[in-house]
This record gives structure tokens, C-alpha cells and sequence, in this order.
């Protein structure tokens, strides 16, 4: 019980963070991400997370869209937006 708790929090931060990756003019996109959101958050309650530890999750997601539009999100480099370190 105790790995789906884990695997499932994991899976919950993963997919707030790809929330803050859309754009916000991407409305059907958003709308769906959180939708899988908050189904992810049901799965979680079925399997015994408190509403505190769900909470601490979304809290720390960021609120604001981390880009306006798809060509602000292509303005970055794919290796700076996905924090990959490259190794010389």
C-alpha cells in the first residue's frame, strides 16, 4: 500500500509541474491537465492520503503559467526548460 501512496504522489507532483509547463493560452490543454489532476487526487484519497499531504502538493505548484504562449515556451531551449544538465 505504501508504493501506491508513494507512486501516486510522485505522479501527482510530475503532473502539476507539466500544468505549470502550459501555456496559458492553451486553455483545452490546461482544462484537461487539471481534470487528470484531479482525478489523480481521487485515486489518492481511495488509497489513504490525507487531504493535508494533497494540499502540500498543490500548494507548492507554482500559479502562475510559466509561459503566455507556445512561442515564448519555444523561446527556451528544451535542455534550460527541462533542467538538464549537460555534461563536456
Amino acid at each position: 500500500m505504501q508504493q501506491e501512496r508513494n507512486a501516486l504522489l510522485a505522479l501527482l507532483k510530475d503532473e502539476c509541474e507539466k500544468y505549470t509547463q502550459i501555456p496559458s493560452s492553451e486553455n483545452r490543454a490546461k482544462q484537461e491537465q487539471k481534470k487528470f489532476i484531479y482525478g489523480i487526487m481521487t485515486a489518492s484519497r481511495v488509497v489513504g492520503i490525507s487531504y493535508e499531504e494533497l494540499e502540500t502538493i498543490v500548494n507548492a505548484m507554482s500559479t502562475q503559467p510559466q509561459f503566455k504562449d507556445l512561442d515564448e515556451k519555444l523561446a527556451v531551449p528544451t535542455y534550460i526548460r527541462d533542467k538538464v544538465q549537460l555534461e563536456l
